[in-house]
C-alpha cells in the first residue's frame, strides 16, 4: 500500500526572501516616521513667525467716556483676560480674543455702578460678561491696524471695528508688549438704555468712546 503524505503547512521561505521581506517592512517603518516628521516641521514653519501672549489685566487700562448733557461721565473696568496671537511677520494674521466681567465697572460712584449693573441695564447677573474675538485685521501701517471683530454684550453679538496701535516694537523685559486701542460704540446697538423717560431725564448720550491700555507680558506656552 502507497501512502501519500500532504503537508498543509507552507515551508520554510528561502533566507534571502526572508531578509527582503524584513528589509521592506523595516523600510515602510522609516517611511512613515519620515512623513510624521515631515509634516510636523511643516506645521512648525507655518506658525513660525506667531507668537501667543496672554492679556495682563493687573495692569492693562480700559476706559470709557460718555457724555451726559454738557459733561463728559468716564469710568473704567478694573480687569479683563484673553490672549494676543501676534504674528510679527504677517501681522495680518494676529488674533486677539478678550473678555471683561461687567461686574469690574468702575464710574468712581458706588450708587452709580449698582444702578448701571442692574437689571435694567446691564443685568450684570443675566450677562455677566464682555467679550471680543477678532474675525480680520487691516493694516494701516507699521505698527497701525483696525481689527474686525464680534463683541458681545447684554446678550447681543454684533461686528465692530477697534484700532489698535502697537506702543513698542521693542519687546520689554520679560517679553511684554504694549497696546492702545480705540472704539466708538452706540451701547443702544446692544441694548443698553433705559425707558424713555429716565433716558430723558439722565441726559446721558449713546456714543460710548473707549480707550484701552493693553499689556502682554509674556509668551503663552
Amino acid at each position: 500500500m502507497i501512502v501519500f503524505v500532504i503537508s498543509i503547512f507552507p515551508s520554510p521561505a528561502p533566507r534571502e526572501l526572508r531578509t527582503v521581506n524584513r528589509e521592506t517592512t523595516m523600510l515602510g517603518v522609516h517611511m512613515k516616521i519620515v512623513g510624521v516628521l515631515f509634516f510636523w516641521l511643516l506645521c512648525k514653519s507655518l506658525t513660525f513667525g506667531a507668537e501667543q501672549y496672554v492679556l495682563d489685566g493687573s495692569h492693562s487700562e480700559i476706559n470709557f467716556r460718555v457724555r451726559q448733557f454738557l459733561t463728559m461721565v468716564t469710568g473704567k473696568f478694573t480687569d479683563l483676560s484673553g490672549t494676543v496671537t501676534f504674528d510679527s511677520e504677517q501681522p495680518d494674521r494676529s488674533q486677539v480674543e478678550a473678555t471683561i466681567p461687567v461686574k469690574t465697572i468702575d464710574t468712581g460712584i458706588t450708587t452709580r455702578d449698582h444702578h448701571l449693573l442692574a437689571s435694567d441695564f446691564f443685568d450684570a447677573e443675566k450677562f455677566p460678561t464682555i467679550s471680543f474675538k477678532s474675525t480680520s485685521v487691516k493694516l494701516l501701517g507699521a505698527t497701525t491696524a483696525d481689527v474686525r471683530g464680534d463683541l458681545t454684550m447684554h446678550g447681543r453679538t454684533l461686528p465692530v471695528i477697534i484700532h489698535v496701535e502697537l506702543l513698542s516694537t521693542e519687546k520689554k523685559p520679560g517679553g511684554a508688549l504694549s497696546w492702545k486701542v480705540t472704539a466708538h460704540l452706540r451701547r443702544s446697538d446692544f441694548g443698553l438704555r433705559w425707558n424713555p423717560v429716565i433716558e430723558a431725564a439722565s441726559g446721558i448720550g449713546n456714543d460710548v468712546e473707549i480707550q484701552m491700555r493693553m499689556v502682554t507680558p509674556a509668551r503663552k506656552d
